[in-house]
């Protein structure tokens, strides 16, 4: 859990730093300028039943909750509503997910489920 906690202080720490500025940081799900940049992003849940689990951002619901999916438990059509406090954003992103949630297209279950193995495996890797 500490590993977690530590890799989410970085990166919050170099989208401060990056040359973005804000929309960077936003990625990163600060409360400035929090909105459709979070789409798409993994995130693995820090408490609850699902605690540990692998999520993806669907939905930003407001500046304190964001709504998750990961495919198979929780599906696109019944996402998980959880308060930000409760995830840790990872570095794992996909532009064409955040594409289709952000122009309403339908998204698979099986594209999540494919996104997450994939980071899982990319983070196994490091």
């Amino acid at each position: 859990m500490r590993k977690n906690s530590e890799k989410n202080r970085e990166f919050n720490a170099a989208c401060r730093i990056a040359a973005e500025g804000p929309a960077a940081c936003a990625a990163g799900l600060g409360r400035a300028n929090f909105g459709a940049e979070a789409l798409g992003r993994l995130v693995r849940s820090k408490a609850g039943h699902d605690g540990g689990s692998l999520l993806v951002i669907v939905g930003v619901e407001d500046e304190e909750h964001v709504l998750l999916a990961d495919g198979r438990l929780r599906t696109v059509e019944k996402p998980k509503r959880k308060k930000l406090r409760h995830v840790a954003v990872l570095g794992a992103f996909s532009p064409e997910l955040q594409k289709k949630l952000l122009s309403g297209s339908p998204i698979q279950n099986a594209e999540l489920r494919k996104f997450i193995a994939e980071a899982a495996a990319d983070a196994a890797k490091e």
